[in-house]
């Protein structure tokens, strides 16, 4: 499964992004593209500390633009895009089920549709005997 089909499946799950610059941003994950840009809402955003710009960028992100060395560089956003080439790394939350969002839905219905996976999840499997699986045993009397 690719990563991008991988993160698509992560819709409203709540994560943190860290980009190539340093910038901190968690959000909940709306959607993802092809390309792996990312729109987030309900945004926190940190800025980086020890950046030469972070004060540019601060101006740029921050309503006042102002801010002292010892206040943390960070904001509160409506929704945010994330091209996808900027992310250095996506953080998922602990209690997310990566088993289950691992299980490619295509590839699982090409095995059921070749017979190698049942469709109904309570019926138990059954052994290969051979050729004639499709033949009912027949039992001495």
């Amino acid at each position: 499964m690719k990563l991008v089909n991988f993160l698509k499946k992560l819709r409203n799950e709540q994560v943190t992004v860290e980009l190539k610059n340093g910038t901190t941003v968690w959000g909940t994950l709306q959607t993802v593209s092809p390309q792996m840009n990312a729109t987030l809402t309900d945004v926190k955003l940190s800025l980086p500390r020890s950046t030469s710009n972070s004060s540019t960028l601060a101006s740029i992100y921050l309503s006042d633009g102002s801010m002292s060395q010892n206040e943390p560089k960070a904001t509160s956003l409506q929704y945010i895009n994330i091209r996808g080439s900027t992310i250095r790394q996506i953080i998922l939350p602990d209690s997310l089920n990566i088993d289950s969002l691992l299980v490619d839905e295509r590839q699982l219905n090409k095995l059921r549709r070749a017979g190698k996976i049942s469709n109904d999840p309570n019926r138990k499997r059954r052994a290969d005997f051979g050729e004639n699986t499709n033949k009912r045993i027949r039992r001495g009397v």
